[in-house]
């Protein structure tokens, strides 16, 4: 595991192609456990189908505000389950960690003083084997397995873990012991969501390719005294469909402008779209150009208006998108 997690770390993103733009921001959400879990593939397991959450930074404790997921059998009729709910503190790559296990199905992971990153969890004890799913946004990312051992300690199946569920537990399952009862968070402790977290990194890249949609259009009319109407001629590598956005371009009426869309296909995403228009230069014509780059104010799969051109060549953003000020 201490191999695996030391290349995840030093390889750059650029450079690792088993590694896509949101698993670097899980590592940049600090946690040793998901670094240990992304170490096994993991997280290539991930294909969020459900809508957003609102990023939570809080410092209070954790509430019973209901999710799509709860503890199976999570009740005083069952007492493995009852007695998984808690705090228990164990050592991942020689790190101190603690997992919280709450009534209503959340599971927090600190691995600093001042970190949680939240997932959530469901357990099934009603077989000889104890299984836990472990997931994100309400969809199962992992299935691995638990036991609860005569001395009271968690024991925790997290070495081959992929798309079946171990069997058994191999020689390396992580041990942790119970420390409190208690399923509040420390005071003063941020938590990182991972899904919000995944989100902002698929992002990501449709920043980046509504960026480099409003490059090539510069570098296009400065060949062809003309915008592109078409992906394919600027001649970027892009695709105008992935997993995650939608891209097209919309040549303004007047020829004076042109509109980048990278849009949304799933919940929870914001909309980013990019302008590139004619400006003025020393002799007062139209054959210089500027960018701007614009982001929705809120997740949306709706198409974005078209730019506000009132004095032109004063171009804003379309309504309820911002600059994105680079």
């Amino acid at each position: 595991m201490d191999t695996q997690i030391k290349e995840i770390i030093m390889t750059p993103p650029q450079n690792n192609s088993n590694l896509v733009p949101w698993q670097w921001a899980l590592i940049g959400a600090s946690s040793t456990l998901v670094l240990a879990l992304a170490g096994f593939g993991l997280y290539n397991l991930l294909n969020l189908k459900t809508s957003s959450t609102s990023t939570s930074t809080s410092t209070s404790t954790p509430t019973s505000t209901s999710t799509s997921t709860s503890v199976a059998n999570a009740t005083p009729e069952n007492s493995v389950a009852k007695k998984l709910i808690g705090q228990w503190q164990g050592q991942i790559s020689g790190q101190s960690v603690t997992l919280i296990f709450t009534q209503e199905g959340k599971l927090f992971i600190l691995d600093t003083p001042t970190s949680a990153t939240e997932m959530e969890y469901q357990t099934n004890v009603n077989h000889q084997q104890k299984d836990l799913d472990i997931l994100v946004g309400g969809k199962i990312t992992a299935r691995t397995i638990f036991d609860l051992t005569v001395d009271g300690q968690l024991r925790l199946e997290l070495d081959n873990l992929g798309e079946s569920r171990p069997t058994s537990f191999s020689s390396n399952a992580r041990v942790f012991q119970k420390i409190s009862e208690q399923t509040t968070l420390p005071p003063n402790v941020q938590v990182v969501n991972l899904q919000n977290q995944q989100n902002k990194a698929r992002q990501a890249e449709a920043k980046q390719y509504v960026g480099s949609m409003n490059r090539g259009q510069q570098a296009f009319y400065a060949e062809n005294a003309s915008f592109s109407s078409s992906i394919e001629k600027l001649q970027l590598g892009i695709k105008s469909e992935t997993e995650n956005y939608s891209y097209s371009i919309v040549l303004s009426n007047d020829k004076r402008f042109v509109q980048s869309i990278g849009l949304a296909k799933k919940d929870g995403l914001k909309n980013y779209t990019g302008i590139v228009y004619l400006t003025k230069n020393s002799d007062g014509k139209y054959t210089s150009t500027q960018s701007k780059l614009c982001e929705s104010n809120q997740p949306s799969k709706e198409l974005p208006g078209t730019p506000a051109a009132t004095n032109f060549p004063d171009i804003q953003c379309p309504s309820d998108f911002s600059e994105v000020l680079r």
